[in-house]
């Protein structure tokens, strides 16, 4: 059978097993995920207050726009590097609190499953490398944010544009910052680091298998015909805790994939405990 009609037949079998209970909804941990991007993304909306009328009062006071790519870089950088850093400091600290709920989450499931647990915080050492490694993914997202600006210095001095029509093209820019790209990386940075936490409680408490699951709902990746990336799929999915999920992620947010794949994703992981008489031969698998 081909590989078009096996996924068309195990999508129907995820469907199924989701409308009759047999996969645990998340409804309730996403209301606790959506208080925690709320809170990060209220916090970055104050750091960046202030930043647009110093942009376009920098450019007023210049007289021109920078002609260079290097004189464009240098001044992008002097408005937003400052503000920047402070943003991924926050994000990172922010970000502990997904890491902490992706633990609990992960414990109460063990628990739910039958497995007796000692709850316990993880080690400095842990924590430590989950802060850095979120303060240092941020970073490609403000790079991404300041190419954003740079672009638009760049096509308003090929256009021959004058300061008055290039400050009304910032302003969309700064509108689409505070409205969606702050929104976005508070979401991604916050889920990220809950299947972080996750991933990094089974690791430690030795679980073998794990699930994808999603929020089940009509935004999930894979409903929309036109989506390049299938979530809808993976909905269910048990792998070896070792082994990629079938779209080569390690775990929801797993950022070592294509960004269509973990950007603005609500899915996460959670461990899955064979019940008795339940053998896995063959992975992926579903329940």
């Amino acid at each position: 059978m081909c590989n078009h009609k096996v996924m068309q037949m195990s999508k129907k079998v995820v469907e199924f097993l989701s409308k009759h209970g047999n996969l645990p909804s998340i409804k309730r941990v996403e209301e606790r995920i959506i208080e925690a991007e709320n809170r990060l993304n209220n916090k970055l909306l104050k750091l960046q207050a202030g930043l647009e009328g110093e942009f376009i009062r920098a450019l007023r006071e210049r007289g021109y726009l920078p002609s260079t790519p290097s004189e464009q870089r240098r001044f992008v950088s002097m408005i937003f590097e400052a503000p920047f850093n402070d943003m991924r400091t926050v994000i990172a600290d922010e970000s502990m609190f997904g890491a902490e709920l992706g633990r609990q989450l992960t414990l109460e499931e063990l628990l739910n499953q039958g497995l007796r647990v000692t709850f316990r915080n993880f080690s400095e050492e842990v924590r430590r490398r989950l802060w850095e490694r979120t303060y240092q993914f941020s970073a490609d997202s403000f790079m991404r944010i300041q190419g954003d600006f740079i672009r638009t210095l760049t096509n308003g001095y090929e256009e021959g544009l004058g300061i008055d029509e290039i400050a009304r093209r910032l302003r969309k820019d700064f509108k689409n910052l505070r409205d969606y790209r702050l929104r976005t990386i508070a979401r991604t940075e916050i889920q990220s680091a809950q299947n972080e936490g996750s991933h990094e409680t089974m690791r430690e408490y030795d679980v073998r298998y794990k699930q994808w699951i999603t929020v089940d709902d009509d935004r999930v990746r894979g409903n929309d015909p036109r989506d390049e990336y299938d979530h809808v799929y993976l909905h269910g999915q048990v792998v070896e805790f070792d082994e990629p999920f079938s779209n080569g992620l390690m775990y929801p947010g797993d950022r070592s994939g294509d960004i269509g794949d973990w950007i603005n994703c609500r899915c996460r992981e959670r461990p899955y405990i064979p019940r008795k008489g339940e053998i896995i031969l063959t992975t992926p698998y579903y329940p």
